[in-house]
């Protein structure tokens, strides 16, 4: 059972007050607007494709198709296969978020979006989309949108400093449909807005009774576990970064009793601190 990791989860979703209803989000710049087509590209778009995908010391070779062709409307997902893992690699699934498109707004209070300079990627013409973040608690991305679809079709994801992380590119692509050149109608309830919990993060999925909380800027996304520390483990930190993956768990107490939170996600150290402090703080009381 983790009734530990509920119950701080519910002190911590009392303690911070729900999202305000704000203005009307308008997408004016042309880097917004590419933003907020590049957020919704998903929707709308069919294809197939070979992607290079290279982090720390590895590097893959992807067969990506979207969606998968079998799978319902109301349970889109793509289809992956690794070709230099193994022989005859077995498929694998992954989601894709939509993301409404007045997201933008909360994204440029904390990325300084750019539009820079083209070049061509899988025979496609792409503009390079940067999001430089204006606090160190957020990572920068530098993505290839495709002119005309408005995909991603490279990025490179790199620490504030510069220091490159992980990068993708497609090497080919094929558009089963391409879309319109405006962005689609959102449903909100897909990706629907939850608390603040620390600057320019939001919860957008919880379970209390598992212990577990996503988290996300409306770009980044990290997931956080709290579960019962043993009374003999020791207290501390330990982080492991692979690429732009963090893994991060601090063993910590309240009181008697011993709490081990861990943070995964592409973020920085400092913010899974700040997200361990904030489970740790609610649990407190404080």
């Amino acid at each position: 059972m983790r009734l530990l990791g509920a119950l701080w989860l519910s002190v911590m979703c009392l303690s911070v007050s729900a999202q305000a209803a704000g203005p009307v989000c308008e997408v004016a710049t042309e880097p917004e607007q590419a933003l907020a087509k590049l957020l919704d590209v998903h929707r709308a778009i069919s294809y197939e494709g070979t992607v290079l995908y290279e982090r720390a010391d590895n590097r893959q070779f992807l067969e990506v198709a979207w969606p998968d062709q079998k799978a319902p409307n109301e349970h889109r997902q793509g289809t992956l296969r690794r070709l230099n893992a193994k022989v005859n690699p077995q498929v694998e699934f992954w989601p894709s978020a939509f993301v409404p498109k007045d997201r933008v707004c909360d994204l440029s209070k904390f990325y300084s979006l750019s539009l820079e300079s083209s070049r061509v990627i899988a025979g496609r013409l792409t503009r390079k989309l940067v999001l430089r973040p204006r606090d160190t608690l957020r990572l920068a991305h530098f993505i290839d949108v495709d002119v005309q679809t408005g995909m991603a079709l490279g990025m490179v994801t790199a620490e504030p400093g510069g220091k490159v992380l992980e990068r993708f590119e497609f090497a080919a692509i094929r558009y089963r449909e391409v879309p319109a050149l405006e962005t689609g109608v959102t449903d909100d309830a897909l990706s629907a807005r939850g608390r603040d919990v620390i600057p320019g993060y939001f919860v957008i999925a919880e379970n209390a009774e598992q212990g577990v909380f996503v988290v996300s800027d409306g770009w980044a996304t990290a997931s956080v576990f709290v579960e019962p520390l043993s009374p003999t483990a020791p207290s501390g930190e330990g982080a492991v970064i692979d690429g732009a993956t963090l893994t991060y768990t601090r063993g910590t107490r309240v009181g008697s009793t011993g709490v081990l939170i861990s943070v995964l996600g592409e973020v920085p150290v400092v913010t899974a601190r700040l997200l361990a402090d904030a489970v740790r703080s609610a649990g407190s009381g404080s």
